[in-house]
């Protein structure tokens, strides 16, 4: 299980996301989206 709580994200001084909370059971998928070449594989 993966467990995130109190999560911020800031780009240039910006808050984008804050006080985020989410769960990640065990044999639950996720999927993560976005254009070609935005670095989704690092």
């Amino acid at each position: 299980m993966v467990s995130v709580d109190g999560l911020a994200v800031e780009f240039s001084g910006v808050a984008i996301f804050s006080n985020i909370f989410f769960v990640i059971n065990p044999k639950e998928r996720i999927v993560l989206m976005g254009k070609n070449g935005a670095e989704k594989s690092r």
